[in-house]
């Protein structure tokens, strides 16, 4: 399974996007997507799972949660955008996620794209697809049997 992660596109949904994410099962939003209409833009790439960020658009916070925990083929993955998280640092995740214990957290907010081990947890930013303030990022997830790899994607364009 390929899976899209994305976070922070302000609005902006880059033809890049399209281009690096081209034929992935489903996109993780990890919030900041700011409109509707943004959110269909992306819907067009594959079907999105997301949660709300601070700059999201009323609508979009009563249609989306705040935090999710999905699986997906056996890897338990919680989705945040952060902004409700102290500074939205690996820090500020790992007593949040102690006891639910996934096997990776992926969340925005700082538009700055990291990937981080801590205690066997997978902490993972793609940054900002919007290329809001940096470089435009994004991540590509690939899970298969229980097992998973993530990277950073560069969008340009």
């Amino acid at each position: 399974m390929r899976i899209g992660v994305v976070s922070d596109t302000h609005d902006r949904v880059l033809g890049a996007l399209y281009e690096a994410l081209e034929g992935v099962d489903e996109v993780l939003h990890a919030g900041d997507i700011a409109s509707q209409d943004a959110l269909v833009e992306i819907e067009a790439i594959a079907p999105v799972t997301a949660v709300y960020g601070n700059m999201d658009e009323a609508a979009l916070r009563q249609r989306l949660p705040p935090e999710l925990l999905v699986e997906r083929e056996g890897v338990k993955i919680a989705l945040v955008h952060g902004h409700r998280q102290g500074r939205a640092r690996v820090d500020d995740f790992v007593e949040k996620y102690a006891v639910i214990r996934p096997d990776l957290v992926i969340f925005g907010h700082t538009h700055e794209p990291l990937s981080r081990v801590w205690d066997e947890v997978r902490y993972f930013n793609p940054g900002t697809a919007g290329g809001v303030g940096g470089d435009a990022t994004c991540g590509l997830l690939t899970v298969v049997d229980g097992a998973f790899e993530v990277e950073h994607l560069y969008l340009t364009g």
